[in-house]
C-alpha cells in the first residue's frame, strides 16, 4: 500500500470518531488529523520511491494535452478560471492549466498582485497571452456579480472552474455585505460565483469541471452551526474555518446532485497541509515559519490534487467525490446528508436574496 493510501486510511479511521458528542474524543480526533497531516508531509519528502509533485503535475499536463487531441474542442480553445490564483496553490494550478493549453483567468481581489503573477507565469512557462486577470473580491457580492456579468458578456463556454481562494482562521470580521468573513468569503462568495456561471459551464462541448477546494478541517466540526455564523459571541476562528470548509464540501455535493445528467462535474479536494500565506492569520514567528516549511508540503505538492481533479482523464465523469492525495476518500457525513445539503442551499440563497435586496 502506498504512502498516500496509508495516510488516507489512517485519517478515515480517525474521521469515523469525529462525529462523537464527546468533546474530549473530538479534540483527540482533531489532534490526530493534524498529526497525520504533518506525518504524511514529512514522510512524503523522505520517500524517494514516489515521483516529485512537479513531475506528477508534468504528467497530468501531458495527459490533458494528449486527451485534447481526441476531444471535440482542443484545450487551446477552452477557458479556465482559478480564484485566488496570484499565489500559492492557485498560482500553481493556473500555471498547470495554462501549460495544458487552457486560456486561464486569474480571478483575484488584488488586480495589481494578479498582474505581477501573470508576469511570473509568462516568464516561467514562456507562454504569452495565455493568462488573463479579472478582478474578483469574494467578500463583496457586488464584485462577484460584476465578475459574472463581465464573463457572461463574452458569450463563451467555461470549461474549468477552480474555487481555490479563501481565508483561514482570520480574526472576527464581516464581508462588505455583513456576512461573517470566513463563511462569506469561503462559501457564500463561491456559491454566488459558481451558480452565476452555470450556464457557461453547461455550454462546454466536452463537459466542464468544477473543483472546490475544501480541507480536512471540515471534519473538525460535527456540523454547520448557523448560530456560530450569525452571532459574533459564538465566533471561534478555528471552528468557523471548519464550518466554512464543511460548507464547501456540502455545497459541492448538493451541486453535483443538481447537475446529474449534465456534462458538468463537481468534486471536492483537500490540498494537504501547505506552507502558504493562507496561514498568515495564525500569527507565526520566523522560527515557526521555518518549521512550517520543513514539516508541511510545498505549493507544488499542495496543487497536485487540484490539478489532478481539474484535468486528469482518470477523473473523467466522476462527480460528487472528495479527493485527498489524488485518491478518493469518504466525505463528512453531514455533507452526504440530503437534508443538510438542502438546508445549506436554502440558507445561502436566503442570505444572497437579503443582501441583494438591501442594496
Amino acid at each position: 500500500m502506498g504512502l498516500a493510501k496509508v495516510a488516507n486510511s489512517v485519517q478515515g479511521s480517525i474521521i469515523n470518531n469525529t462525529m462523537s458528542n464527546n468533546k474530549v474524543l473530538q479534540t483527540l480526533c482533531n489532534m490526530g488529523i493534524l498529526a497525520s497531516e504533518v506525518t504524511y508531509a514529512l514522510a512524503s519528502k523522505l520517500d524517494r520511491s514516489v515521483p516529485a509533485p512537479t513531475s506528477r503535475i508534468d504528467r497530468i499536463v501531458m495527459e490533458s494535452r494528449n486527451q485534447s487531441e481526441k476531444n471535440e474542442v482542443p484545450n487551446e480553445k477552452k477557458t479556465a478560471i482559478v480564484t485566488g490564483a496570484n499565489s500559492g496553490i492557485g498560482f500553481e494550478t493556473a500555471k498547470a492549466l495554462g501549460r495544458a493549453g487552457f486560456h486561464t483567468i486569474l480571478a483575484c481581489r488584488s488586480v495589481e498582485q494578479a498582474k505581477e503573477a501573470v508576469e511570473r507565469l509568462e516568464r516561467q512557462t514562456g507562454l504569452e497571452e495565455r493568462f488573463e486577470v479579472m478582478a474578483l473580491d469574494l467578500a463583496s457580492l457586488e464584485s462577484v456579480n460584476t465578475f459574472v456579468e463581465q464573463f457572461k458578456a463574452r458569450d463563451c463556454s467555461l470549461d474549468v472552474l477552480v474555487n481555490n481562494a479563501g481565508l483561514m482562521m482570520s480574526p472576527y470580521g464581516k464581508t462588505k455585505d455583513g456576512i461573517e468573513l470566513q463563511f462569506g468569503t469561503n462559501h457564500v462568495g463561491h456559491f454566488a460565483l459558481t451558480t452565476g456561471l452555470l450556464d457557461n459551464l453547461k455550454r462546454a462541448e466536452d463537459g466542464a469541471r468544477i473543483v472546490v477546494v475544501s480541507s480536512m478541517a471540515a471534519f473538525m466540526t460535527p456540523e454547520i452551526s448557523y448560530e456560530g455564523i450569525e452571532l459574533e459571541s459564538k465566533y471561534n476562528k478555528t471552528t468557523n474555518y471548519a464550518i466554512s470548509k464543511l460548507a464547501n464540501m456540502t455545497f459541492a455535493r448538493a451541486l453535483a446532485r443538481k447537475l446529474e445528467g449534465s456534462q458538468v462535474t463537481v468534486n471536492v479536494v483537500h490540498p494537504g497541509s501547505i506552507a502558504t500565506n493562507l496561514t498568515r492569520h495564525i500569527g507565526t514567528s520566523g522560527i515557526q515559519h521555518a518549521a512550517e516549511n520543513a514539516m508541511l508540503l510545498d505549493v507544488s505538492a499542495g496543487a497536485l490534487t487540484t490539478v489532478y481533479v481539474a484535468m486528469s482523464p482518470d477523473v473523467e465523469g466522476e462527480s460528487g467525490m472528495f479527493y485527498s492525495r489524488c485518491l478518493q476518500m469518504d466525505m463528512h457525513p453531514k455533507a452526504l446528508d440530503l437534508a443538510e445539503q438542502d438546508n445549506l442551499w436554502a440558507y445561502t440563497e436566503k442570505v444572497l436574496a437579503e443582501k441583494t435586496k438591501s442594496k
